[in-house]
């Protein structure tokens, strides 16, 4: 296959999304896939078509580089193609600049990026759930067992595998059964605790957003307020670290992910281009907030 074969816009008729077994049974839980984003991060935004700021990452061979790697649990949901090109914008994506041509045990990763306005994709387009566990485990036998659940449930065909190989095929000759697997998916869903930060890098941001006085801010938005008003104004092409933080959190498992959700929608209904120019906009804002309360109290 010529490497210019991947240059070729739009999606092909099936698609792949590799990913963990438990962000798997959440997907299939809610209904969607949750997309990263592209603010913040130079490398990713220059990818992005104009006002689809999110992406989910695919693949169009389901042997590729990205299912190179096996671990000790994994899922690939097969995407009808087509249902996709007509929705969303497809490009195929060379993320390492064809530095696969030059390494004999590598081939191309064949990304198919598909990039939408909205942070989220229906799972109407999924075909079929194809799961790999190699050996009875505390976390990933119970959420393997819910996604054979799950996607039962929403009607999608689904295939369990303990066989590496014929799961990166999905040979479903050597599919085997849940009866077959019960001692590989034995075991009580365990409870997940999320670390919370002592403070969200980016609830801060939101609150500049839509609070209209000093006095409501909490102590590290009043701070970030400060540095704006008193740092921020005077560099205009320095964003206080938004870009890194947005980056930071552009995938759906990080904790301030809603929060950039916020972010973006905001920008988008100001016509906001980057995180700089949101930087700018509410520094100007507090600054204006400043001198009006100030003019009040004399």
């Amino acid at each position: 296959m010529k490497a210019t074969e991947f240059l070729i816009e739009g999606a092909t008729d099936v698609l792949y999304h590799k990913t963990s077994t438990m962000s798997a049974a959440t997907i299939l839980k809610d209904g969607v896939f949750k997309l990263a984003s592209s603010l913040g991060n130079e490398v990713e935004q220059k990818w992005a078509p104009k006002d689809r700021p999110f992406f989910l990452s695919t693949s169009r061979s389901k042997a590729g580089d990205y299912a190179r790697y096996v671990g000790r649990s994994e899922v690939m949901f097969v995407l009808d193609g087509q249902w996709i090109g007509q929705r969303y914008k497809v490009k195929p994506i060379d993320y390492w600049e064809r530095m696969w041509l030059n390494n004999p045990e590598r081939t191309s990763e064949t990304e198919d990026r598909v990039f939408s306005k909205t942070p989220e994709i229906s799972i109407k387009c999924v075909k079929e759930v194809h799961a790999f566990i190699r050996s009875q485990d505390e976390w990933r036998s119970p959420f393997t067992r819910q996604v054979l659940l799950l996607s039962k449930q929403r009607g999608i065909p689904v295939f369990l595998y303990n066989d590496a190989d014929a799961w990166k095929l999905q040979d479903t000759r050597k599919a085997i059964s849940p009866k077959q697997a019960a001692e590989l998916l034995k075991g009580s869903v365990p409870v997940r605790t999320q670390f919370r930060p002592e403070s969200s890098y980016l609830e801060r941001w939101i609150e500049l957003i839509t609070k209209k006085s000093e006095t409501d801010l909490t102590p590290a938005a009043e701070k970030l307020r400060y540095d704006l008003i008193y740092h921020g104004l005077r560099y205009p092409n320095e964003d206080n670290g938004l870009s890194n933080d947005m980056s930071n959190a552009r995938k759906p498992d990080n904790i301030d992910y809603p929060y950039m959700n916020k972010l973006i929608q905001y920008m988008r209904a100001n016509k906001l281009a980057k995180p700089v120019d949101l930087k700018n906009a509410i520094a100007k804002k507090w600054d204006d907030i400043s001198k009006n309360e100030k003019q009040v109290a004399t």
